[in-house]
């Protein structure tokens, strides 16, 4: 049996994998996180075989959990689940660091199962010799962007979390961005604002679009292999058009 633990700050994400999981034979869940310290907790308690540890959380991310390892007695393995681009997927490959990038595909996991189950006895899955090397290969490469954004409302300037924007549109010829607080206005066009959003998590979906992929509940196929995607609680509908529609599937895992 393998037993697994899953590590993310968001509901929903947790409650999908755990989903899948509970389909797959001989794995066990035996816990959930939702942040980083709880997370060391439950490794110490639990001795899980497996972690499943998201790298985007606030405070302490997954690689901040997996560095913290490093100086414990027990090690599990781990699979970082991830929504970083192509160049962060590249730095896992080159460190010979496990991933699965988010929406889970369940054929990859069930994949990733198999290989571990074969190679539970030796404890050699994830080589945390090489987890500084993985930091300092996503330090010069990735793109984060900043972690706020102030914008305009009733002629006032509100700061923003970035990971708070829901999606950005054009309204009027003007750029409005809706947000978990509310609708703001910004003087920056889109191609400016998507400058400042980090790429792992915003999609340039359609010319008057920006989304944020963390926010999507569905997606419907549409015409000419184009999609619309379902927004969590919102009855808006955001557009991926034809000239977007590759990098959209590529980031989604749609085969």
């Amino acid at each position: 049996m393998l037993r697994c633990l899953i590590v993310d700050d968001e509901t929903p994400a947790r409650e999908e994998l755990l989903f899948i999981l509970r389909g797959v034979k001989d794995v066990e869940v035996v816990g959930e996180a939702s942040h980083g310290a709880e997370a060391l907790e439950l490794i110490e308690s639990l001795s899980p075989d497996l972690v499943f540890l998201d790298i985007q959380m606030p405070q302490m991310s997954g690689i901040d959990v997996a560095r913290r390892l490093l100086n414990k007695e027990y090690k599990p393995m781990i699979i970082f689940v991830t929504a970083y681009d192509q160049f962060a997927l590249e730095a896992f490959e080159v460190n010979a660091i496990d991933y699965l990038l988010k929406p889970i595909s369940e054929e990859r996991l069930e994949k990733r199962l198999k290989k571990i189950k074969v190679m539970k006895q030796d404890r050699e899955f994830i080589d945390y010799s090489k987890l500084s090397q993985l930091i300092e290969y996503m330090k010069l490469g990735t793109k984060s962007g900043p972690q706020w954004i102030s914008l305009y409302h009733k002629e006032r300037l509100v700061p923003i979390d970035i990971k708070d924007i829901i999606y950005a549109t054009i309204e009027d010829k003007n750029t409005v961005i809706i947000t978990t607080k509310g609708k703001f206005e910004t003087n920056h066009t889109l191609n400016e604002l998507m400058d400042k959003l980090d790429s792992s998590i915003f999609l340039r979906s359609h010319k008057s679009y920006i989304v944020n992929l963390n926010f999507i509940e569905s997606i419907d196929p549409w015409f000419n292999s184009t999609y619309n995607i379902n927004l969590k609680d919102l009855k808006e509908i955001v557009p991926v058009s034809r000239s977007y529609v590759k990098k959209f599937r590529e980031m989604m895992s749609i085969d």
